[in-house]
């Protein structure tokens, strides 16, 4: 099960961005489709099973995919690769410092029924950092941690820690190359004790974690799900994809394999006497669907189906996989070439505890804003993406905290969600100019509305005084008197207001007797 995770650096990614799927409690929403885990260290909190990310063309809702996707990369195949190999390094681009820094990855995920963390940051040639960490009772227990850095004759340096939790074998030491994980390496060396421990973390990677990109680039991945029906996978999954393509064209009875000799023309091709005799093939593999008619049933071959059944048909495979095995399914562009209807039936066997009994997880990317409909997801199931000076922006539509009865197509269609994320990204930008750091808490559970004491509010208005902003009714942002005042600034863009908000050292209470010094 996904819990978090992290990226920071990634292609039009420049700051720290999270995806979360810990559940809101305060959302009493869907409340049956939650997953009911009992995690030491986090009692209360319930998790989605399903999380959808929507933005408009180029906004970045893939780099999220990307992003993950590279990290199960790196981690299964870094201590195999050469140590001249360079690793997937992408910064961003559009900043003179974002260049050189490294691209960091973190990952909060459970695995048979331990809680981990694990993070790392790297750059085109070394790992420079990483860290593994446990909570079986709840505490955590660092196992090591990996720092490189570069020593005075210009060398590097690489230092492990491990410890009592997990012994580093010296043995393998001189194997770690800079461009190589260490848990990568562990995985490859069985024998030793602290390889049989990290094997739960790798195998999470490995087959806990299924990465589908159904992007335009990409060619369809039927084959899988063909093989699937031709007797390597399971019963269940035989069964899931026939009543999947069922539902998708009432008109078909039944999909199948069938072996189909290779035509004369194509034996006599020039590519296939390229082979040696022996290794030519007899015959090939096709998906063929049969449809019933007043004549009886009629076979067609997958390629003479429409593209919508053509690409459930793909994606209907590892949708049964996931679904079986309990796994955590990341889709890129779920809805393309698909009808909303059967995005909609796909995204309910992932939230329907009936057909979902082994807590398996859907995370996917989409277009169409018709997803949205709250009778489908919950409002903290849906993140959105935007761009701002080219820089990416992922932020749950929960910071809106929407209302149960308010529609969020049209609110997504009219852009009412996107003045905050403007908001956010000057105060980013702000802060990173006068250095002041943004102290976020950190956990698991996301509670919207929820006041802190001795909490305050600037309200930072265009003009050289406050006299353009009426009375406040404070009861209605939730703070009290002398808790909210006015900031007066001779900027009329968000930017200017926010720099202006970040260099104040002192501000004047409303009625202009006292001051209060502090960030607001």
């Amino acid at each position: 099960m996904l819990i978090k995770f992290e990226l920071e650096n990634f292609r039009s990614v420049r700051d720290s961005m999270e995806l979360s799927l810990a559940a809101i409690n305060y959302y009493k929403e869907h409340r049956d489709e939650l997953l009911e885990k009992t995690l030491p260290g986090l009692s209360g909190v319930r998790f989605l099973r399903a999380a959808a990310i929507f933005g408009p063309n180029a906004s970045g809702k893939s780099t999220v995919f990307q992003g993950l996707r590279t990290m199960q990369d790196i981690v299964l195949r870094s201590a195999s690769m050469p140590s001249s190999t360079e690793l997937p390094y992408r910064p961003y681009l559009l900043d003179e410092s974002s260049r050189t820094k490294p691209t960091s990855f973190f990952v909060a995920f459970v695995s048979e029924g331990v809680r981990y963390e694990y993070s790392f940051s790297y750059t085109a040639t070394i790992v420079t950092e990483e860290k593994l960490s446990a909570f079986p009772k709840g505490r955590e227990q660092v196992w090591f941690v990996r720092k490189t850095s570069e020593r005075q004759n210009g060398n590097l340096g690489t230092h492990i820690n491990g410890s009592s939790f997990l012994r580093v074998p010296a043995a393998l030491l001189p194997l770690l190359n800079d461009n190589a994980l260490l848990l990568s390496l562990l995985a490859n060396y069985p024998k030793y004790e602290g390889s049989i421990k990290v094997k739960p973390v790798v195998d999470w990677f490995a087959k806990g974690l299924m990465m589908l990109d159904r992007g335009p680039k990409t060619i369809s991945d039927y084959p899988f799900s063909g093989e699937i029906l031709d007797g390597e996978g399971t019963e269940f999954q035989r069964s899931f994809i026939q009543n999947m393509i069922r539902k998708a064209d009432v008109g078909i009875s039944e999909t199948k394999v069938e072996r189909v000799p290779f035509p004369e023309e194509l034996r006599r091709s020039d590519l296939l006497n390229l082979l040696e005799e022996h290794e030519q093939p007899e015959e090939y593999k096709t998906v063929v669907f049969e449809h019933d008619s007043q004549f009886g049933k009629v076979k067609f071959n997958i390629n003479d189906e429409s593209d919508g059944t053509y690409q459930l048909f793909s994606l209907s495979g590892h949708i049964a996989q996931a679904l079986e095995g309990g796994a955590t399914l990341f889709v890129d562009e779920i809805d393309a070439s698909l009808h909303p209807i059967l995005v909609r039936e796909v995204v309910r066997c992932f939230l329907s505890p009936g057909s979902n009994s082994n807590d398996a997880q859907l995370v996917f990317t989409a277009h169409n804003p018709c997803l949205l409909d709250e009778d489908l997801l919950r409002r903290d199931q849906v993140w959105l993406t935007e761009k701002s000076q080219g820089a990416t922006e992922l932020y749950p539509l929960s910071e809106y905290s929407p209302r149960n009865d308010e529609s969020l197509v049209s609110g997504y269609l009219l852009g009412r969600y996107l003045p905050l994320l403007l908001f956010r990204r000057a105060l980013v930008d702000a802060t990173r100019v006068a250095k002041v750091k943004l102290v976020a808490t950190k956990g698991y559970m996301r509670k919207p509305g929820a006041r802190q004491p001795r909490k305050r509010t600037a309200i930072f208005t265009e003009g050289s005084d406050g006299s353009r902003v009426p009375e406040i009714p404070r009861q209605q942002i939730g703070h009290t008197q002398g808790t909210c005042g006015i900031l007066p600034s001779e900027h009329t863009d968000p930017k200017g207001l926010v720099n202006d908000a970040v260099a104040a050292k002192e501000f004047k209470q409303e009625q202009g007797e006292t001051q209060e010094r502090g960030a607001y």
